[in-house]
């Protein structure tokens, strides 16, 4: 890799991101000169900086609430990504967008993705939650989708992907049990800390809990589900190894899995609450 690369992460609010972190991290354990920003963007002004961020980067990740608002910019998606409606990896050189998330995802969960062939509850349906619901429906016995507002342009959105595959309710309706949970709203993330997206009575009727945020890295859903002895993982690891699937495409080189294995034991206990 050339002397002088440089990426970034756009997202609205990065205070809580650890991809600088993990992305310098990884360059200099792969030996690569490479520069990595931190890039906020309101709401307000994306359609106006991104194209300029196109071509200012060679490469970009993508965060809320940007993963489906930069696919109208794009000129190819990688199977993924088109699957999934959303993007989190971009290069900008060739223009197109992956979606690095399932690959952290999956290999984040281990022998605990087993869980995903029960009865599977999933929070939210944004970027994130797109992949993890067709992930999930490729293994499950049953899908249920729970979302604060059904009535939402993406709630709507992807019940009409998933074609009636998976049921939807209100967040503050569940009920059953379920083999697992799949948290992927940002409630809960810092600094709201204390949030919760469901009460405890629903976290004791899964088997195993998956909260995709990292920071903090145990959140106050993972407390609660560890207190009740279920077995709970957060999201550091699919947040590493996401990074480490986007550097592959950006280096064209592998990442070790022992390197990215102490990568995610060290920032276990860096992840901060204020």
């Amino acid at each position: 890799m050339k002397q002088g690369k440089i990426f970034g992460l756009i997202g609205e609010k990065l205070g809580h991101s650890l991809s600088g972190q993990i992305h310098s991290r990884l360059f200099a354990a792969l030996g690569a000169e490479a520069h990595y920003d931190l890039i906020e963007i309101p709401r307000g002004e994306f359609a106006d900086t991104f194209p300029r961020l196109l071509t200012e980067y060679d490469g970009l990740n993508v965060t809320i609430p940007y993963k489906r608002a930069v696919l109208p910019y794009l000129e190819s998606l990688a199977p993924e990504a088109a699957e999934y409606g959303a993007v989190n990896t971009i290069d900008c050189v060739a223009r197109t967008g992956y979606n690095t998330d399932v690959t952290g995802f999956l290999r984040s969960l281990g022998e605990r993705a087993e869980s995903l062939a029960g009865d599977v509850l999933l929070l939210g349906a944004g970027g994130a939650a797109r992949m993890m619901a067709k992930e999930a429906l490729r293994r499950c016995r049953s899908l249920t989708v729970a979302v604060r507002d059904p009535g939402s342009e993406n709630a709507a959105s992807l019940c009409q992907e998933l074609a009636g595959a998976a049921r939807f309710v209100p967040l503050g309706q569940i009920e059953g049990r379920y083999d697992a949970l799949l948290n992927a709203t940002p409630v809960g993330m810092w600094p709201g800390v204390e949030g919760c997206p469901v009460d405890e009575l629903v976290i004791a009727r899964c088997g195993f809990v998956f909260d995709a945020i990292y920071n903090p890295a145990e959140t106050r859903l993972l407390r609660a589900a560890r207190a009740l002895g279920i077995p709970a993982l957060g999201g550091m690891g699919m947040l590493v190894l996401q990074a480490a699937a986007a550097q592959e495409i950006w280096l064209g080189q592998p990442v070790d899995g022992d390197l990215t294995n102490r990568l995610i034991r060290s920032l276990e206990g860096t992840s901060h609450a204020g």
